[in-house]
């Protein structure tokens, strides 16, 4: 067993997959994932338990096997490789990730996607309270108010709705931090610190957004006609 590679897991993954699949599992690893793997059903049914992420390789599986692993899933993120169009259609309505074909590329980017939905669902388990470094005095302290009312479950939805759509990078950071800005009350201070980041970044951000708007709401002047006498 490498033990440096499972210090350094972030993630638990369970891969399902035959002879047939298309090799995921050092992508997997790649990723920061510590692996086990399933080939038949009834072997990743008795594995499911502390899984963070569950991939299905479906070459090899029938289609009832895959959609009876994914409602077995219980809640869990679950990326699903589909051998046709139809599988990938019938797995999404259960709430899988899915992937059509057998491009590593493509699987390893939807993946990475799937990947920064568990850390953000995690991060939002354990936002209640969250250290944050006082602008004036540098101590660590700890909110105890409750979170604005703006934070809520739907914005979180909204949120990993964006995410699996595989939107740009910069555009799901953005989301991401006009989320947390909410759950803070729109301080930047305690945001920027909450995220790791800088907080100009935020302020460049805000007015960017900001800009962006006030230009779209200027009319568009309009030439009246003219008319001869």
């Amino acid at each position: 067993m490498n033990v440096a590679g499972a210090i350094q897991a972030r993630f638990s993954a369970l891969l399902v997959e035959s002879d047939k699949g298309i090799g995921l599992e050092s992508t997997l690893r790649e990723q920061g994932c510590s692996v086990r793997r399933a080939t038949t059903r009834a072997a990743a049914q008795e594995a499911l338990d502390g899984t963070d992420v569950l991939v299905i390789s479906s070459g090899g599986f029938s289609d009832d096997d895959v959609l009876d692993l994914i409602a077995k899933a219980q809640g869990r993120s679950v990326l699903v490789v589909a051998e046709s169009t139809e599988l990938a259609v019938k797995a999404a309505k259960l709430g899988a990730s899915t992937v059509v074909g057998t491009s590593i590329e493509l699987a390893s980017a939807q993946l990475q996607q799937l990947l920064s939905i568990v850390e953000m669902k995690r991060r939002m388990r354990g936002a209640g309270p969250v250290s944050l470094t006082s602008p004036t005095s540098g101590v660590v302290q700890r909110r105890s108010t409750p979170l604005p009312k703006e934070a809520t479950p739907d914005a979180l939805e909204a949120l990993i709705e964006a995410a699996e759509c595989l939107v740009p990078m910069h555009r799901f950071q953005r989301v991401y931090v006009d989320y947390a800005l909410r759950r803070f009350g729109g301080n930047k201070v305690h945001t920027a610190a909450a995220l790791g980041i800088d907080r100009r970044t935020i302020q460049r951000w805000a007015r960017a957004r900001a800009e962006s708007t006030t230009s779209s709401s200027i009319p568009v002047p309009t030439t009246q006609p003219t008319t001869s006498s």
